[in-house]
């Protein structure tokens, strides 16, 4: 009896050392692979507006905007706004800049490209579809769909 108390106690301290150990931890690729952020493309570049507050019939107003590094214009027919543009990843700021156009002769800006100044204006948000191809502006002010030229 005296010998199986040494040994008994061993086996329970094994046992129990084996339970304070957390198991090893096994790789996993995709969580590792989840942890990075996919790219965000650039607004930067031509685009055509089509669609303004959610209606895709803008593109019969045929408005189109250009979005360079720090810039951004509006234009539909002979009616130009512009803004200042900041993009970090997803998070956009347009801020009105008092240069604009008009070759209009006095010629007020339609109801939807007003509504599309608005949008463009408040906007804070860029989600991307169509691998980059397809923009979705949105904020306060509504929303703007463009699509890339």
């Amino acid at each position: 009896m005296l010998r199986i108390a040494p040994i008994a106690a061993l086996l329970v301290l094994v046992a129990c050392g084996q339970q304070d150990s957390p198991p090893p931890p096994r790789a996993n690729e995709a969580a590792e692979a989840d942890k990075t952020p996919a790219a965000v493309p650039s607004l930067e570049g031509s685009w055509a507006v089509t669609g303004i507050g959610g209606v895709a019939d803008a593109a019969s107003i045929g408005m189109t905007a250009a979005i360079s590094k720090n810039s951004a214009t509006l234009s539909t027919g002979c009616l130009r706004r512009a803004w200042t543009y900041t993009q970090n990843r997803n998070v956009v700021a347009f801020t009105a800049s008092p240069s604009g156009s008009s070759n209009c002769g006095g010629e007020s800006p339609s109801a939807s490209a007003e509504t599309a100044y608005a949008a463009l204006t408040e906007a804070n948000i860029a989600i991307f579809s169509k691998d980059g191809k397809e923009a979705s502006l949105s904020g306060t002010g509504g929303s703007l769909t463009l699509e890339r030229r």
